[in-house]
């Protein structure tokens, strides 16, 4: 792993780029903060889903805490975290090591490329015809001034830059394992499971699968044959899906359906509803542990989403049975 002292962090970058992620992982290692390590995850090292070469150099810190016997709580935090990551990283195509990460670029002048916007931000703020506040005097120009100083990936740096990405691929079972022990912790909290299914899903490469147990008891998906766009929602055991109009307007009160079923608690508006996979059905190994994980949860809901999200519907758009997931 990228060791905390490493000169290359100065340079690798992260939702803001002024933020001392080493010193905040070395904190999180010596003494768990919560306020902290939320900051640290969500703010910092994955913001809306966006990932940023700080994300990979530091994910194999957050897993060497995780291991530690004594932190159940940070595991839990960390393993959702990884899951997400991973969920977010990792892009169609490639394989092994050439497999391409988001936000981790292969050339200096990609990475260079990601500081245009803070020289934008300067040529701005400096603009002699423009009259400046003092916020932007005092404020955000010597803040983005700093991140240009601290300068960009060079070719020099590009090594090691592709040693971050192997460990974080090398990773990916490490990600898994995480995930399935913080479920098996907390069997009694059904949104960290299917949150944690979402994460195993991931590091296993079901991305799929992965996206929609993210997303949870309601969301949206796409049928894998003619990309038509439907949004989904829970009602007990049924999965029912709602068919997104294609025009520029829509009829008055379509996108309200899902809401009013909901509300109404009956899926009698919906255009088609998930018929859940077989239990006979035979899977890849990865996907049968998924379903004998969820099946140990304590709520039912877990297994009854999962064994949808594996199942096929019948599609209005090009009036063909599909799956609801692929690979």
């Amino acid at each position: 792993m990228l060791p905390l002292d490493h000169p290359l962090w100065k340079r690798l970058d992260d939702a803001h780029r002024d933020r001392d992620i080493p010193r905040l992982i070395a904190r999180l290692s010596e003494a768990w903060d919560e306020e902290s390590a939320r900051s640290l995850f969500w703010d910092c090292l994955c913001h809306q889903g966006t990932c940023y070469g700080a994300t990979y150099a530091a994910i194999p810190h957050l897993l060497a805490i995780a291991q530690v016997n004594a932190n159940q709580h940070e595991r839990l935090e960390i393993a959702l975290f990884c899951g997400y990551v991973v969920l977010n990283a990792l892009m169609p195509g490639g394989h092994g090591d050439n497999r391409e990460l988001s936000g981790l670029p292969r050339t200096s002048a990609e990475w260079d490329r990601k500081l245009d916007c803070f020289r934008g931000l300067v040529a701005h703020f400096e603009d002699p015809a423009r009259q400046k506040s003092h916020y932007e005097r005092t404020t955000l120009l010597p803040r983005y001034k700093q991140i240009l100083l601290a300068g960009s990936v060079v070719d020099a740096d590009l090594a090691v830059i592709d040693e971050i990405r192997r460990e974080f691929l090398f990773s990916l079972s490490a990600v898994s394992k995480t995930c399935e022990r913080a479920l098996l912790e907390h069997l009694e909290r059904e949104d960290a499971v299917i949150y944690l299914l979402g994460g195993i899903a991931a590091a296993e490469e079901h991305l799929d699968l992965a996206h929609l147990l993210n997303q949870g008891k309601e969301g949206r998906l796409q049928c894998s044959r003619c990309r038509s766009d439907y949004q989904f929602a829970l009602f007990g055991s049924q999965l029912a899906l709602y068919a997104e109009e294609r025009s520029s307007t829509p009829a008055p009160g379509f996108d309200q359906r899902p809401l009013i079923d909901r509300k109404e608690g009956a899926a009698s508006r919906c255009d088609s509803t998930v018929t859940p996979v077989n239990d006979n059905k035979v899977f890849a190994p990865s996907i049968e542990r998924l379903i004998m994980l969820a099946d140990r949860a304590q709520s039912r809901t877990t297994v009854v989403l999962l064994g949808n999200f594996l199942g096929s519907f019948h599609c209005c758009g090009c009036d063909a049975e599909v799956p609801v997931c692929v690979g």
